[in-house]
């Protein structure tokens, strides 16, 4: 069995379906992203990413037409032009569940920045809904987890009722390849909140994904993992990295190749889609039959609670 833990419903079901059957992906997790471009007003986190892009601006990206703020909700435009079909909030992951339960999961997001009233709606409604995750990015979301509120809540709502953490690590598209203004997707700062509550927490990307610095941050997701044995980890958009034989290693030896998980990130990354991704794993030759069968599918199979 081949599950992807790591898939965006930016493409109406029919393609994403016949991508699945080409790759041979039994099952694909849909993740929603709830994210509001204007949370880049709030106070609070206009000053941060100011600050952070006065910093590196100048030797990063060197002189910029739109404020950072302007940045941001362009990204947001951007998205919407280039995925039309785009379904991101939880009641059309819902949707897609109810049509194919035997072929996608469901998982949820909930906006930290919002107040609390808000948070806990949206947590009712991932319970409501059936959704088996939820899924939080730092980035696009724009917060801290060791400085959010929210988010600890998040966590709490998570470890009680069993919904896996899938959680954005490393720099994204747009603005956030930037490091600076990825920072808060470094995932030292889970560390805090690990302390308290245990949710099982999939690092996606491994902290490694960046277009500029790849591998920018897997010292850090490494450790995370040696210290927290809830923390797991997706192969989504860096399988150029985490499949080479010392990366590997450095997996295998750290936290054991069980809590490693294959995503695919489809269909975000460029020239790469959810069969190039799975050939990529099968025909890895510093991985065996049962490593590899347990990276596709049973690691992911048995957070989910499908054996």
């Amino acid at each position: 069995m081949i599950i992807d833990i790591h898939v965006h419903p930016f493409y109406k079901e029919n393609r994403i379906l016949d991508e699945m059957a080409r790759a041979g992906v039994d099952y694909a997790v849909l993740l929603a992203v709830d994210a509001d471009p204007m949370d880049v007003e709030k106070p609070e986190i206009r000053s941060r990413l100011r600050a952070r892009h006065l910093e590196s601006s100048i030797d990063f990206w060197g002189f910029q037409a739109l404020s950072i703020e302007d940045q941001i909700k362009k990204f947001f435009q951007d998205l919407i032009i280039y995925y039309p079909n785009l379904k991101s909030s939880n009641q059309e992951i819902a949707d897609l569940v109810k049509k194919y339960p035997d072929k996608f999961i469901g998982f949820g997001s909930v906006n930290p920045n919002k107040d609390e009233d808000y948070v806990e709606a949206k947590l009712k409604e991932v319970s409501d809904l059936g959704l088996k995750g939820i899924k939080m990015l730092p980035t696009l979301q724009m917060f801290n987890p060791s400085e959010n509120k929210n988010f600890e809540r998040i966590c709490e709502y998570c470890e009680k009722n069993r919904k896996i953490l899938l959680y954005h690590t490393g720099c994204d598209p747009g603005p956030w390849e930037n490091p600076s203004l990825s920072e808060d997707a470094n995932p030292k700062y889970l560390a805090k909140v690990l302390e308290t509550y245990s949710p099982t927490i999939v690092l996606a990307h491994t902290g490694s994904y960046s277009a500029w610095k790849p591998g920018i941050w897997l010292d850090e997701a490494l450790e995370l993992g040696r210290k927290f044995d809830n923390v797991y980890f997706d192969t989504a958009a860096v399988s150029n990295i985490i499949y080479s034989e010392k990366t590997l290693k450095r997996i295998k030896e750290a936290v054991g190749l069980e809590r490693l998980l294959f995503g695919s990130d489809y269909p975000v990354v460029w020239g790469s889609d959810m069969k190039y991704e799975v050939n990529v794993i099968k025909s890895c030759d510093y991985l065996t039959d049962e490593e590899k069968e347990r990276i596709l599918g049973q690691n992911a199979a048995e957070i989910l609670g499908m054996t």
